[in-house]
């Protein structure tokens, strides 16, 4: 968007740069539908419990992973949804706040739970991260040796 707004551009750069990223834009809006779709057919044809779009996150991750899609078809749109991300939770919010009174009368294990996973995710990050961090250390100490050896 930078070059269409550039004073040094002509018209035609400046409509070829306004075209190009509108393009960008609408190729990765369908790109994600389309994972969503295909996200909320499977999650319908198979007797799982997990929502269509996690299904559809998990195949475009894959397909991104595998690079079966490029990451530049939908690098401008989840930068777009990336950037209004507070505009998007608005709603759940406000879903919330019709429960209030369940929430008020739950406030002991909803706290707790938190706080509970939270700390098991903190520990298992720390003895993961120092398993890790262990394992590079004798590789390294092992290529040492043999180049001592050598």
């Amino acid at each position: 968007m930078k070059h269409f707004l550039a004073k040094h551009a002509t018209i035609k750069h400046r409509l070829y740069s306004l075209y190009y990223t509108l393009f960008s834009y609408s190729r990765g809006l369908i790109v994600l539908t389309l994972f969503l779709w295909a996200g909320n057919i499977i999650s319908k044809i198979l007797p799982i419990m997990i929502p269509g779009s996690i299904i559809g996150l998990l195949i475009l991750f894959f397909s991104l992973a595998f690079q079966l899609i490029p990451t530049c078809w939908i690098k401008n749109s989840c930068n777009l949804f990336m950037r209004y991300m507070t505009v998007l939770f608005i709603p759940a919010a406000m879903g919330i706040m019709d429960n209030y009174s369940l929430l008020i009368d739950n406030w002991v294990p909803i706290i707790f739970s938190c706080i509970g996973g939270s700390v098991i995710v903190l520990l298992l990050t720390a003895f993961l991260t120092e398993y890790i961090h262990k394992a590079n250390l004798k590789k390294e100490a092992q290529l040492t040796n043999k180049e001592n050896q050598s």
